[in-house]
Parts: C-alpha cells; structure tokens; sequence
C-alpha cells in the first residue's frame, strides 16, 4: 500500500467519482431490468443483482465521503436534484422494481469538503487505502456490468430475446460503464492527464451522450407531441455540429474556446428542457415512454457536463498532444 498516493484530491476525485458514476450505472440497470419480457426473468434477475452491487458501492461511498466531497459538486444537482427521490419513487411504483431511496438521503445528507483540514487528518492514510480498495470494488463491478450489457445486446441482435430498450441504449450504457472504468483506471495508476487533453476528451464523450440523449428522447416521446419531438431533434442536431466542429480533436486555441463557449449555451438550454420534460412526466402531463426516473437520470447528466465545461479553460496546446 505503499504506492497509495497521499493526497485529498485522490480520496475527493474517486469519492466524488463513485457518487456520480456508482448512481448512473444502478439506474441503467433498473432500466434494463425494466425493458425486458416476462420470459426472461434470469435477465431481470442478473440486472437486479447487478444493480445491488452499485447500491452498496454507493453506500460505501456515502459512508467515506462525508467532509470529503468538494461543495461545487454536492450544490451543483449532479448527484441529486429536487426530483430524484419523487422520479424514484415513482419509477418503483410504475415498474414495481425496488430502489434504495435511502441512499439518495445519504448523498443529500453529506458535508461538503470546506477547505480546511483535509490533507492533516491523522487517518488521511487510512481512509485513502479504503478510497483505494472501493475503487477496485467499483471496477470489477462496472466490468461485470459491461460484460451483461454485451452479452444482453448479442441477444437481442440475434434475435433470442427482446426488449423494450433500443439496442442503441444498450450501446450508450456501454459507453459509459467504459469512461467510468477509464477514470477510476487512471486514479488507480497515479496516471496524470494533462488538462488540456481532458477537456478535449470530455468535451468529445458528452457531446456524443448528449446527442444520444436528444435523439432517444426524441424516439421516446409520443408521435402527438410534436413540439417536444422537434425541439428534442434541435439539440441532437446542435450536437452533431459540435462534434463536426471539434473534428479529431486537434483545433486551434480560440476555436477550441468559441466550440466551449456555444458548447455550455446548448447544454445549459438542453439542461432546461430536461428539467422541463422531467416535472412533467412526474406530473403525468407529457405522453411518453419515458420513466420518471430516466428523465431525472438523463437532467444530472447534463448538469454533470455543465460543471465540467465551466470548470477554468486550460491554456489550449492544440489537439491531444
């Protein structure tokens, strides 16, 4: 344990980490788990299961970040929103799948790090092999996690079971399992990225989710809601631009920063109209396939993108070199 790196912001990035990522993967295995036929209850129980590891990953990571976790994080609504325990709620009503909300209490429950004292606790070391071993937890658990999502999807392409999920969701959920896995990848091998290099990436991955989100959300809504529709394929097409712009990643300084700037004003708006279509799906008010909890789901995706994009610009170097 020697090799442990020593420094709150190894114990502050796994935690805060664990409580974005441990609660996205939880939720889409409820919504595998959801899509699936009554015939293929060894599915629904394999997802159920899974989705009880991410319960307790979530619980230890509650139970370690208390003082720990950075205030920017815990009042920005990526963790939580005003809607997560009702969408919940809700969802466990509609698909009688059973969701630990008590654990949505924990995370609203939590201190934030203030800047003080951190980096002098005497048991700093302690809890840092504790960060270190969860995160070895998480990781196996997402791998076990990719590996269903992969062999549910070889499934359905060959036609031996189905599901109420697009394949395509399937393969978005795989996608993000992979960046969650690569984070905690780079936490455990001390591996430093360079900024510049990081904020390219992300900005590459989330346009992607992003532009998935609008087009399913799209696919999701009733044909009658024809406003929604259009706006959803708005957004979808706005990330396509995005992403066209920022081509192979290797753009110049101020170009980089203009794509950043249009970047947070389409995901700012794309923020509202997920909060919009979230209150009203809670309030049955909108025709769709959509769970409640989905919607919530979806919304602290994009606030969690938002944090990012308004986090200090590097000094640009051009590309991923």
């Amino acid at each position: 344990m020697s090799t442990l790196p020593m420094t709150g912001d190894f114990i502050r990035e796994s935690l805060e980490l664990h409580l974005f990522w441990a609660r996205i993967i939880k939720e889409h295995l409820i919504f595998l788990e959801s899509g699936f036929m009554c015939k293929d209850a060894d599915w629904m129980q394999e997802a159920d299961a899974l989705k009880c590891s991410f319960e307790e990953i979530l619980h230890e990571a509650n139970c370690l970040a208390d003082g720990k976790v950075g205030i920017e994080v815990m009042k920005s609504g990526e963790l939580f929103t005003n809607k997560t325990l009702k969408a919940e709620q809700k969802t466990q009503e509609l698909t009688c799948i059973p969701i630990n909300s008590q654990l949505t209490v924990e995370t609203m429950s939590l201190r934030p790090y203030m800047g003080v004292g951190m980096g002098m606790v005497p048991c700093e070391q302690e809890i840092a092999e504790q960060v270190y071993a969860l995160n070895e937890k998480a990781l196996a658990c997402a791998c076990n996690v990719y590996e269903f999502t992969d062999r549910a999807l070889k499934a359905i392409l060959q036609c031996c079971i189905t599901s109420h999920n697009f394949p395509s969701l399937y393969e978005h959920q795989m996608k993000e399992t992979e960046m969650y896995m690569k984070q905690i990848r780079k936490l455990q091998n001390h591996q430093y990225t360079d900024p510049t290099c990081h904020m390219v990436e992300m900005q590459m991955f989330w346009d992607h989710i992003m532009k998935e989100h609008a087009e399913v959300i799209s696919h999701l809504l009733d044909p009658k809601e024809k406003a929604m529709i259009t706006r959803a394929d708005h957004f979808a097409q706005a990330y396509e631009q995005l992403l066209n712009q920022l081509g192979n990643g290797t753009v110049p300084d101020q170009s980089f920063r203009r794509i950043t700037n249009e970047t947070i004003r389409v995901t700012g708006e794309f923020k509202d109209f997920k909060a919009a279509g979230t209150d009203a799906i809670l309030c049955c008010q909108l025709r769709s396939l959509i769970l409640p909890l989905l919607a919530d789901h979806v919304l602290r995706e994009a606030i969690h993108y938002l944090r990012i994009l308004g986090l200090p610009l590097p000094e640009f170097k051009g590309g991923k070199g």
